[in-house]
């Protein structure tokens, strides 16, 4: 079948390989005049790991494995280690990477066949009997489309409009020089929030959360957040003593209040179908999973794929979506008794919990990619 992937982000660029694999004749539309990897640092959990792999995507130059990651209370006590290296071998490693570096190894991964088309806006679509008319400049027609074009989609505006929620947090990300960071870590305190990730070749990958009313006026810096972060110490202070201007990304951190699947020949990827706070760093990882589950889909044809489709992620994305945004919010309580059993609560969960935790979080993606990656080679495609 023909199919157009509107949007050249991750969950597109993967779902182009994904369906150029499985024997689709694939065009990928994206809107600006030419491909750039956009973005700061990003974490890959091992279900994210697994379907790169499955995809031909080739990291290896580029990735740090992270030995562990680490929250940590105010004051700097450790309310949770989580030792990466033990899990590895059952999983697979954690890796960290700047998505400039992803995005142009998904470029590098593309069949020669798929088709990419810059600088073009969809203007209007239309479902007819056998497909979608689409208009990019010109009037195409194509057996199905797939909407990879994310949180603000358009493809997702000319189904239903879907209601956009404010998490109550702002974010700042950027790259910057490693000071010293060994492993991942992620510091509470209270209506602020600060995390670093490890990068290769001495960089680091940082993020800063407050909660915030919606498009509150930005800070200045470095004023501006050492009045905002300064409570964080020398956790703080050890990551602005390499930056010297305030962060080049920042964001309200937004969700879909309910996800939104698509609608007879017109499917929704990633963020323009299940838009979710990063708190648990799952949002590119749901992307890529839902890029085998559309294939997945698709392999029985166009009819009867949005439901098959749905079936296959409508229960997990639910979980990771509600479970990320219960972290987020965890993690921005103020109420000092509440911060301390939060604390306590944390410190004590016992190991076996927590791994049962990680286990529900990955697993499921790992399977999917590994029916998938078992259907394909059946198939010999």
């Amino acid at each position: 079948m023909k199919g157009l992937v509107v949007g050249g982000g991750i969950g597109g660029l993967c779902a182009a390989i994904r369906l150029s694999r499985t024997g689709h004749h694939v065009t990928v539309a994206e809107r600006r005049p030419c491909f750039e990897g956009v973005g700061a640092g990003i974490v890959l959990a091992p279900n994210a790991v697994r379907a790169l792999a499955a995809l031909g995507v080739d990291l290896s130059d580029h990735v740090l494995p992270l030995p562990a990651m680490e929250i940590r209370g105010k004051r700097g006590i450790v309310l949770r280690r989580f030792s990466t290296t033990a899990l590895s071998p059952v999983y697979g490693p954690i890796w960290a990477v700047t998505r400039p570096a992803l995005h142009a190894a998904l470029l590098k991964a593309l069949p020669p066949t798929v088709e990419i088309v810059t600088g073009v806006h969809v203007q209007t679509m239309q479902e007819t009997a056998d497909g979608v008319e689409v208009s990019l400049g010109k009037s195409r027609h194509f057996d199905f489309v797939i909407g990879a074009d994310g949180l603000y989609s358009t493809v997702r505006k000319i189904l239903t409009q879907g209601q956009i929620r404010y998490s109550g947090t702002t974010c700042w990300r950027g790259l910057t020089k490693n000071p010293g960071f060994e492993d991942g870590l992620e510091l509470w305190g209270g209506n602020v929030r600060l995390g670093v990730i490890p990068l290769r070749d001495g960089e680091l990958y940082y993020y800063l959360v407050k909660t915030a009313r919606k498009r509150e006026p930005p800070l200045t810096w470095p004023s501006g957040f050492r009045s905002v972060f300064g409570s964080l110490g020398t956790t703080f202070e050890m990551l602005a003593s390499t930056i010297h201007a305030a962060p080049p990304l920042h964001h309200d951190l937004e969700e879909l209040t309910t996800p939104t699947w698509g609608c007879g020949h017109i499917l929704l990827l990633g963020d323009a179908a299940h838009a979710m706070t990063p708190n648990l760093g799952q949002g590119a990882a749901m992307a890529i999973e839902d890029a085998f589950a559309l294939s997945d889909a698709l392999a029985g044809g166009i009819k009867g794929a949005l439901v098959r489709y749905r079936s296959l992620r409508e229960h997990r994305v639910r979980k990771v979506v509600l479970g990320s945004r219960r972290l987020g919010a965890i993690a921005h309580w103020e109420n000092p008794v509440a911060c301390f059993v939060r604390d306590m609560a944390t410190r004590l969960t016992p190991t076996f919990l927590a791994s049962a935790q990680y286990r529900s979080l990955i697993v499921p993606g790992i399977e999917l990619v590994a029916k998938g990656s078992h259907a394909t080679s059946e198939t010999g495609m």
